[in-house]
């Protein structure tokens, strides 16, 4: 053979190669799984919302997500009763539009409980990692059958390098897509898992995604098999150190509320000196809570905290206007008063003029009140009713020792108690203290 015949043969050889690639991609490829995956990892990078939504079927899977939330949080939870309803669904899946359409996830104007939750669950620090598998679900009755086959191994392996030749991009996938391509009766559904990170998490997760087969050929995006048990661990992580924090702040502001109480005792009428005192008593206590570290699940309880904060200091400023006017009306009818007995005609006491400011600072502190009342009540929704104060203090400060006290140990290391026989645990769910942050509140 020529060289010049060799020539044409190769370029011959290279243009059926194309060819077959093209016939590949474009008459198989793009109807498998694979594809449609890569189809949302890139509608999510360019910010195609209109593609993604037909890849995705996002009431069934933000609503599904959210009651199977529901499911692993109580009842008395602030942001139960919206993961039941699909509320929280609907936010989420709102938020998540939002961050494909423009790069970055809202800014919440506050933190409530259900942004609170939010972070909790990853939903805006998961990122994926790999596709690691693909494989064809069983029919009915035969759930316990996974098709995997030598063909499709090989297959898979192909189509991948095809891929990768046609987007210029190194796939990091595991070649085992194991999908049957015959017809048969019935939705054609599979199992994709995606290897995700979560930084809060501290390690990879593999997701099962199911996906099903659409009339036009595509696959669809429609549940999370295992999301829940993923969001459980997760959430139990996060409660780690939440309740480590949680069990601090508790016993910071009980023992803010003893103070308090024992300053109202001595101030029944609430005077210039209590104002003084109960300043003295709230920055302390802010200024330690202050001085802890926030984990992720305690944005919603540390949003509360800094509502209570100014709440409190705007109240102490109009209890310091009530007490102030009190003192300067009494002095002003002493002065009348005495003026009258020397046979002055000024000064004279304007009893309507004094009332009628009187009223208005008084009007002022009764809305901040009704502000604190609401604030106590969501603390209360997220630290427990109110019991006995000196039991708290007791129980929470053996929780704030050193790093040896069994409430460390055994957020560091979950199960040990039970391995080693030990019935109590500060972290079981009967042993928790369930108490108020404020008590009476200051009133």
């Amino acid at each position: 053979m020529t060289v010049r015949k060799a020539v044409i043969l190769g370029v011959l050889l290279e243009l059926l190669l194309g060819i077959a690639a093209g016939a590949f991609y474009f008459k198989f490829y793009i109807y498998t799984p694979t594809y449609s995956l890569r189809a949302m990892q890139k509608a999510i990078q360019t910010g195609n919302v209109d593609e993604l939504q037909k890849r995705i079927d996002m009431d069934a899977i933000f609503q599904g997500s959210s009651k199977k939330l529901a499911e692993l949080v109580p009842q008395d939870e602030p942001v139960y009763g919206k993961l039941k309803d699909g509320s929280f669904g609907d936010l989420c899946r709102e938020d998540f539009l939002t961050y494909v359409k423009t790069g970055k996830w809202p800014e919440p104007e506050k933190i409530t409980a259900e942004s609170s939750f939010q972070d909790k669950i990853g939903l805006k620090t998961v990122s994926f990692r790999s596709l690691e598998y693909v494989y064809r679900d069983p029919p009915p009755g035969e759930e316990d059958r996974k098709d995997e086959t030598l063909t499709d191994k090989v297959l898979s392996y192909i189509l991948t390098k095809i891929n990768d030749y046609m987007t210029g991009e190194e796939s990091q996938e595991v070649a085992t897509e194991e999908v049957a391509l015959q017809e048969e009766e019935g939705p054609i559904r599979v199992t994709a898992g995606i290897r995700v990170y979560e930084p809060n998490f501290g390690d990879t997760y593999i997701l099962n995604l199911k996906l099903q087969r659409q009339d036009d050929g595509s696959w669809k995006l429609y549940d999370i098999e295992n999301y829940s048990r993923y969001a459980d661990e997760l959430i139990k992580q996060n409660d780690r150190d939440y309740i480590r924090y949680k069990d601090k702040v508790r016993f910071i502001l009980t023992a803010a509320q003893e103070k308090l109480d024992e300053l109202r005792a001595q101030h029944p009428e609430h005077d210039l000196d209590w104002v003084f005192e109960a300043r003295k008593i709230f920055e302390e206590s802010y200024k330690r809570i202050e001085e802890l570290n926030v984990p992720i699940a305690g944005g919603y309880l540390n949003e509360l905290l800094r509502e209570r904060k100014e709440i409190s200091l705007n109240m102490l400023e109009s209890y310091y206007d009530v007490a102030s006017h009190n003192d300067n009306m009494n002095d002003a009818k002493e002065q009348a008063e005495e003026a009258r007995k020397a046979g002055k005609r000024r000064p004279v006491f304007n009893a309507a003029v004094w009332n009628n400011r009187l009223a208005q600072y008084n009007g002022k502190l009764s809305g901040l009140q009704k502000q604190w009342a609401e604030n106590k009540s969501k603390l209360e929704a997220v630290v427990g009713p109110v019991i006995d104060r000196a039991a708290v203090a007791k129980k929470t400060a053996a929780s704030m020792r050193n790093n040896d006290d069994a409430a460390v140990r055994a957020a560091n290391y979950p199960g040990v108690a039970e391995q080693n026989g030990d019935a109590y645990s500060l972290l079981g769910g009967e042993n928790l203290p369930e108490i108020s942050a404020y008590g009476n509140g200051a009133q």
